[in-house]
């Protein structure tokens, strides 16, 4: 049976999750970022990398997907998040 978990992401962060965790949604719950998946948490855990990128800032050249666009401080700091690869 599956369910929906939430992780709190800190920046350039790896995350334990069950394998196989589809992503569902990025945001922002008080001050801090989190994601939220669609797991099966009887599956075995796998580490899973995640990186913000603010405007202007260089993106990382590894494989990435885009995951969603976060707003802080009432929009003044802007955070697109990606799952990356790592070579």
């Amino acid at each position: 049976m599956k369910t929906i978990w939430k992780f709190e992401l800190i920046p350039g962060c790896a995350l334990e999750m069950p394998a196989g965790a589809k992503i569902l949604s990025v945001g922002v719950q008080g001050n801090s970022t989190f994601l939220w998946a669609l797991v099966d948490p009887d599956s075995p855990r796998e580490l899973r990398h995640f990186v913000a990128v603010g405007i202007g800032f260089t993106v990382p050249n590894y494989a990435l997907q885009f995951l969603g666009t976060v707003h802080h401080d009432g929009g003044a700091s802007v955070f697109h998040i990606f799952e990356f690869w790592p070579k």
